[in-house]
């Protein structure tokens, strides 16, 4: 039995905490300040509010994560790519040797996630989660493949043998930096995608998104094939059939702006990681001379209301 702290109380967060229980591991799930409500309702033993599905484990509020953390031997990152800085900031006092795994998926500024964590959590091993998952069908235990990507394969091995199940299916990975730009990625092609003028017009922006998902993996060292399976392509398919950020791509599709497709999801609730993920990702690949069409086109949309063409 291995004792595993998740830090975030979202979908992902609890979901994957139920391949963890069907292990028979000790699951600790730590809320953050927006996370009131759902660990209250955990503690009562009722649904996760989003999942609708009943989550195991023993749940802590925000001022708990001292004690959430206490002889923990993994802790998950789970947490908006926003807010990995300031939540691993909160958590280091609190850890020693744990191995550190990350679900956020996006850029903070110029950073990967991985990237984010090394800097503020030097010298414990670190294992980036990526591959198409939707976080209902985790809970659901239905069959999902996903990519443990690490520097230390050791250490992904490790994570996989804590994780797995007959339908929790997990590839390993040494391409640590392919597999977090991909997972930023693909939540801005999603949206580019959704974009397209019909089922055609989509079927045309996949294969581009997928190029240049690869031009940009191989600029920072990472390799082709990983754009190419489960943390890009599939991935990317997945998000792009009924993803958040697919979502806003039908909207402004539907004929709204940019602006008030966003102000829409922002009143249910629905975070957008690809909007903020491409800004970043376009001033990375501008930077580095990289000439990458259908991510400009969809700054341009985004931040400048250009036409999408």
């Amino acid at each position: 039995m291995t004792n595993v702290t998740i830090l975030g109380a979202g979908a992902m967060a609890s979901a994957i905490a139920v391949p963890l229980a069907k292990n028979g591991h000790e699951i600790r799930i730590w809320g953050t300040e927006f996370d009131k409500a759902i660990i209250d309702a955990l503690k009562a033993d009722q649904p996760h509010p989003t999942l609708n599905v009943l989550i195991k484990g023993n749940f802590f509020y925000e001022n708990e994560l001292e004690v959430a953390l206490k002889d923990s031997e993994v802790a998950v990152f789970a947490v908006l790519s926003s807010a990995i800085e300031s939540i691993a900031q909160k958590a280091k006092p609190f850890l020693t040797n744990q191995i550190i795994i990350n679900v956020a998926k996006g850029f903070d500024n110029s950073q990967t996630m991985i990237e984010v964590l090394e800097h503020e959590l030097p010298g414990l091993q670190k294992v980036t989660v990526a591959g198409p998952s939707i976080a209902a069908e985790v809970a659901q235990e239905q069959r999902t493949h996903v990519v443990f990507a690490s520097k230390e394969k050791s250490a992904a091995k490790l994570c996989k043998k804590i994780f797995q199940t007959k339908n929790y299916r997990v590839e390993v990975s040494n391409d640590i930096i392919g597999a977090e730009i991909c997972s930023a990625l693909k939540n801005i092609y999603a949206i580019a995608i959704n974009i397209g003028r019909n089922n055609n017009h989509k079927s045309a922006l996949f294969p581009q998104s997928l190029a240049e998902m690869a031009k940009f993996v191989k600029a920072f060292g990472g390799k082709a094939k990983t754009v190419y399976g489960l943390a890009g392509l599939g991935d990317l398919h997945v998000t792009s059939q009924g993803g958040r950020n697919g979502m806003l791509g039908q909207l402004i599709a539907a004929g709204k702006k940019p602006s008030e497709a966003l102000a829409e999801l922002k009143e249910k609730n629905i975070t957008i990681e690809g909007h903020v993920a491409t800004k970043a990702a376009y001033e990375i690949a501008k930077s580095k001379g990289l000439k990458l069409p259908l991510l400009e086109a969809t700054y341009l949309m985004l931040y400048e209301n250009k036409q999408f063409s």
